[in-house]
């Protein structure tokens, strides 16, 4: 069970939403207001990203999980940005029609100075934001 699950629904095919995670880059189009910088070393299991935020600070992630274009985790490994500690994150990709329905979870421990409820409405934003903007990164 999750901490945190959002749910949509996508008008974009699953493998290309799949490749789009996989690709491990991007995010600074869906959040130019948030992202200073994303920079990506490696590629598939491994990669890591990390974001230079606009406000102060960085957050590393490792690309952890690609199976069979439905499933992709990761994990955050350095992280003086966000609220949060021992963060780890799935997304599971299904066909739906011409689209995707696509899940994005995630587990974690709030950080110092936060409170469960807060880190909650901060994901719950974030992942409802990366997945109605995966048009721009596919």
């Amino acid at each position: 069970m999750y901490k945190v699950l959002v749910e949509k629904s996508l008008d974009i095919p699953r493998k290309q939403v799949f490749d789009a995670l996989v690709n491990f880059g991007g995010l600074e189009k869906v959040l130019p207001d948030t992202i200073e910088s994303l920079k990506l070393e490696g590629s598939g299991i491994g990669a890591e990203r990390t974001i230079k935020m606009k406000d102060g600070g960085t957050v590393i992630e490792r690309l952890d999980v690609a199976h069979e274009e439905k499933i992709f985790g990761y994990t955050i490994t350095f992280n003086d940005a966000l609220p949060i500690k021992n963060y780890c994150a799935v997304v599971t990709l299904e066909d739906s029609g011409n689209g995707t329905i696509a899940r994005w979870g995630s587990n974690w421990d709030a950080g110092e100075g936060a409170t469960d409820a807060e880190v909650v409405e901060m994901l719950e934003g974030l992942y409802g934001t990366l997945l109605d903007g995966m048009h721009l990164i596919v």
